[in-house]
């Protein structure tokens, strides 16, 4: 992994001397906490890094980014040794301190915007509770359509489709697919109205 980064940097950066000192030093600082500490201990780390840093170190782990998208910092992944299972299309936005969990795939299509706070969970396990025999460790993937927009402090949970132009109100509890063009809020969210 740590070669990885090398390569991508030797062949991204070194020739056009574009990336500041500070921001390597940040990124090889993540990756020697990665080898070392772990992934859990190097994934707390991003927090504190800048937006910059957070975006090469996500495509370094795997994660698909498309063109000019904004990823702000304070970023929390959940659930994984590296970013294969997240896919981020052009032109989309993602806020600060959204959490991530990663067991199953999330995918973000173009022009998508996730404000702050906002929380993906993609699996349900009851671990040791007597629970988990009626209810077994379950799994699914959560899709975002093109030009969607998500407010902020949403929590979208495992195996959502949610629909290309469509809003989802700040606060808001998605447990079910959303229809394109529409307008969704509440806990558990509920249509308030299409969208032309």
């Amino acid at each position: 992994m740590f070669l990885d980064f090398i390569t991508y940097f030797s062949s991204k950066f070194y020739k056009n001397c574009s990336l500041p000192l500070y921001k390597l030093w940040c990124i090889i600082v993540f990756f020697m906490q990665y080898i070392f500490f772990g992934h859990e201990n190097a994934f707390q780390s991003l927090i504190s890094f800048d937006k910059f840093s957070v975006k090469l170190i996500m495509k370094l782990l795997g994660a698909k980014i498309g063109e000019n998208c904004v990823i702000e910092s304070g970023i929390r992944f959940h659930n994984c040794k590296n970013l294969r299972n997240l896919e981020i299309g052009d032109n989309c936005y993602i806020g600060k301190n959204c959490f991530f969990d990663l067991r199953g795939r999330i995918k973000i299509k173009n022009n998508v915007v996730i404000s702050m706070k906002n929380t993906f969970i993609t699996h349900i396990d009851m671990a040791k509770s007597e629970l988990n025999k009626k209810y077994p460790a379950t799994t699914k993937n959560i899709s975002v359509g093109n030009n969607a927009y998500i407010g902020s402090d949403c929590c979208i949970l495992k195996g959502v489709v949610i629909g290309r132009n469509s809003i989802v109100a700040a606060k808001s509890l998605v447990n079910k697919n959303l229809e394109s063009y529409s307008l969704y809020a509440g806990i558990p969210v509920k249509k308030i109205k299409s969208i032309e």
